[in-house]
């Protein structure tokens, strides 16, 4: 059973230590950075330490445990017991995402051939059918798009090729320090070396500097290579249990003070003196002049709930331009009109974007703190869309999804409520968009992003939205029998939605509902009324003696379309009719 998105997103967890009671205690996992200053151990093992864990990684993929690697590294190595535990540990982490990361690549070639393919056949289908009535206006650009279409066949193809190589493929493939920097050994001089020596310096440096140790909460200084104590003011150390093979260099031990302050002190002190566990990782960072930083990752009791359905609930609707925000009283309406909020989507680069994402999120959980309210957000999951991006024709929501916006803003918000102790209810994004334009767009002078945070606001509040009586009577006579499933609830708002996508009724109109309602009338009733025409056969009037001008061969590009076509039928899942 897959998890929730709320359990993917949440740093909420159980302590493992029972109480007296038999429960378990909450806790809120934090974490903590510091920058400590350099010491020659820190490279000597951080590089040696990555090296190890690429032989740990190779060794899973020959089908050794995690628990026989952390046996016999220990002697192979000349390290102690507790540094092999992290690092079979960080191997098989590693290992587990190179295995996610294989099987999502695999869904992601799927989903895009296989809408590749639907794009394909329909395509191929408006295109015989435009070559079998070769007017002017149908051969316009016509061989520049049959070339295209033929660009993307092949490009389906060696799509499928490489699924199913990844498919049949048994070892995992990973390159530690990066492609680019591995290929630029092959043009030193285009990338700035003027030898392979000089080259290989940065790989083996780009490969290194970096090692981790696991927290154990039941030892002193709460991990067991890498104790943390707290010295005086902001000041902590950090005690590295020097490896075996080291100590002749370094000795037993290592101490190095970093510094700590404000609320994050507070935190890993709490950590300390609860004897929770800390798990440490020491890195260095290329971009701030090689300096070494440490992380400390650990838990903290977690902030009690504050929220309450029973203060009405804030609800949010993610767009492609906007994130618009409004609070919805428990009785299901807003406070005032003016209570929606709309920020826009951040644009720059990618910390330009994160901070202002962070900023528009504080003011989200702020707004929520002061009404005491849970925050309602969309429950979807755009991975599939993602991967259909390049078949889609709306450049603007391509550019959503592809900027990972969704992602990052669901990720920052719950997060930060946690903090605050407000609660976060993901909820269905069922034509949210449709019911708010017809039922509360008008009626409270909202925006239609407005009103569908309105609607996702109102379902956690646990109201359902019926369609309204006028719209009920009126267009009664076109519901079809499976539309009344449920009340009409599902079946009723997808017909509705249908209709305004199909006569083309745009949003600023919804602010008129009797004149949309009455133009939906009008083009049910004239369509419903249509007679059948016989189709009209290929071929010119007597003047032009059955033929059409064009600027393309009809009968060299009918072999080209069902050559084009046959690759499609071949593939056994779409079928385009001649």
């Amino acid at each position: 059973m897959s998890k929730s998105l709320l359990s993917e997103l949440t740093h909420r967890s159980y302590s493992k230590a029972k109480n007296p009671d038999g429960t378990r205690t909450p806790q809120l996992r934090i974490g903590v950075e510091a920058r400590i200053d350099y010491h020659p151990f820190l490279e000597d093992w951080g590089d040696r330490y990555q090296s190890i864990v690429r032989t740990a990684l190779n060794e899973l993929q020959y089908g050794q445990s995690e628990d026989n690697i952390e046996k016999t590294f220990q002697r192979r190595f000349d390290i102690d017991w507790a540094w092999a535990d992290s690092i079979a540990t960080d191997a098989k982490g590693t290992f587990d995402q190179l295995t996610e990361a294989r099987a999502l690549r695999i869904k992601a070639l799927n989903d895009d051939i296989k809408a590749g393919w639907e794009s394909v056949a329909s395509t191929i289908e408006l295109m015989s059918q435009q070559l079998a009535l070769p007017s002017r206006k149908n051969m316009k650009g016509f061989a520049r798009r049959l070339m295209g279409l033929e660009s993307k066949v092949n490009r389906l193809e060696r799509k499928q090729v490489e699924k199913e190589e990844l498919e049949k493929a048994k070892r995992l493939h990973i390159c530690f320090g990066g492609a680019k920097l591995f290929n630029a050994q092959y043009h030193l001089e285009n990338n700035g070396y003027s030898s392979h020596d000089e080259w290989r310096a940065d790989w083996e440096k780009k490969r290194g500097g970096n090692f981790y140790s696991i927290g154990s909460g039941s030892v002193v200084g709460n991990n067991r290579v890498a104790k943390i104590f707290y010295i005086q003011d902001d000041i902590f150390s950090v005690t590295f249990t020097v490896p075996r093979y080291l100590r002749g260099d370094y000795g037993d031990t290592v101490s190095l003070e970093f510094e700590v302050s404000g609320q994050r002190k507070h935190n890993l002190l709490y950590a300390l003196e609860s004897g929770k566990p800390v798990t440490v990782q020491c890195f260095r960072r290329e971009h701030k002049n090689d300096q070494w930083y440490i992380h400390l990752t650990t838990y903290v009791q977690d902030v009690p709930t504050i929220s309450n359905l029973q203060n009405g609930c804030i609800g949010i609707d993610l767009n492609a331009e906007t994130i618009d925000v409004i609070y919805i009283k428990r009785d299901g309406n807003p406070e005032r009109c003016r209570n929606a909020i709309s920020f826009p989507i951040p644009t720059g680069t990618t910390g330009q974007k994160e901070a202002k994402l962070r900023d528009i999120v504080c003011e989200i959980v702020k707004l929520a703190e002061i009404y005491q309210c849970p925050i309602a957000c969309e429950n979807l999951d755009f991975s599939t869309k993602k991967n259909q991006l390049r078949h889609s024709l709306s450049k603007e929501y391509n550019r959503m999804l592809s900027g990972f916006i969704y992602d990052k803003f669901r990720s920052y918000l719950v997060v930060r409520s946690e903090k605050y102790g407000i609660e976060i209810l993901f909820k269905s994004p069922f034509l949210t968009s449709v019911i708010g334009m017809v039922k509360y767009m008008q009626k409270y002078g909202l925006n239609s992003a407005s009103s569908a945070a309105m609607v996702i606001g109102r379902r956690a509040l646990g109201f359902r939205e019926y369609i309204p009586q006028q719209w009920l009577k009126t267009l009664t006579a076109f519901f079809r029998p499976e539309d009344w499933d449920d009340a009409g609830f599902g079946g009723g708002w997808r017909a509705i939605s249908a209709w305004l996508k199909k006569f083309c009724i745009r949003r600023p109109r919804m602010f008129e509902l009797d004149t949309v309602l009455r133009f939906l009338l009008d083009s049910l009733v004239l369509e419903s009324q249509k007679k059948t025409y016989k189709k009209r056969k290929p071929g010119g009037s007597n003047k032009s003696g059955g033929k059409r001008k064009g600027k393309a061969d009809p009968t060299e590009a009918q072999v080209l379309l069902e050559r084009e076509q046959m690759k499609v039928t071949q593939k056994g899942a779409f079928t385009v009719a001649p």
